[in-house]
């Protein structure tokens, strides 16, 4: 290696390691750690989207005779990684609407009048394999469902009525089953900051500050 080739990639080692610890104090000490996209590359939130649970989109379609019927492919489920189909991944069910339309379209079926979307939801120690979940619990391996309906759609997949998912139904649950967190928030304003200082605040109020 040449002289010169030594010199930058000792120059790139220094530099990445500068910003790299930049990043790690400047989160500890919670300095710019907003308002700039350059953070996001020096702050470890590999993880920070991972769950607990597992879920799974079911779609249910209901016939003017009033019978039910499962909204799937009949061609084959295209599975792009493992055994999951792909509406499975849309998570957001952004594509929903189109996917309902594209097989009710493509289908003989009676009329449609309404179509269901069904959240199911689950934890994910229950996927594990019996011999290795008993290794690891030493409870039943008695799986679970909380079933949530997330939408109702139309014939064409358009949304007519849409709620919320579990996840924030039962964040929204415990908030509201918090006596001091309806408290707090029936005598606070609409807006307000969530980066104060605690020690700022008067003892004997309530609410949170609105600066």
């Amino acid at each position: 290696m040449s002289r010169w080739k030594k010199i930058g990639a000792c120059a790139f080692i220094a530099a990445w390691a500068c910003c790299m610890g930049a990043g790690i104090v400047g989160h500890a000490l919670r300095v710019g750690i907003c308002g700039n996209t350059l953070s996001y590359f020096v702050v470890w939130d590999m993880f920070c989207g991972w769950s607990a649970w597992d879920q799974e989109t079911h779609i249910i379609a209901e016939g003017s005779s009033g019978k039910y019927y499962e909204v799937k492919e009949p061609w084959g489920e295209f599975r792009p990684f493992g055994h999951r189909g792909r509406i499975q991944y849309d998570h957001t069910n952004h594509m929903l609407s189109r996917h309902v339309e594209n097989i009710l379209s493509h289908t003989d079926h009676e009329r449609i009048d309404r179509v269901f979307i069904v959240q199911e939801v689950w934890p994910k120690q229950y996927n594990l394999p019996p011999k290795l979940y008993s290794e690891y619990f030493e409870q039943e391996q008695d799986k679970v469902s909380y079933f949530n309906l997330r939408a109702v759609c139309a014939a064409n997949g358009q949304p007519v009525q849409s709620y919320q998912d579990w996840f924030a139904r039962q964040r929204m649950a415990s908030t509201f089953d918090n006596p001091r967190i309806r408290q707090q928030a029936s005598s606070s304003t609409s807006m307000y900051n969530t980066f104060f200082n605690p020690r700022t605040q008067n003892e004997s109020a309530i609410g949170l500050s609105t600066n």
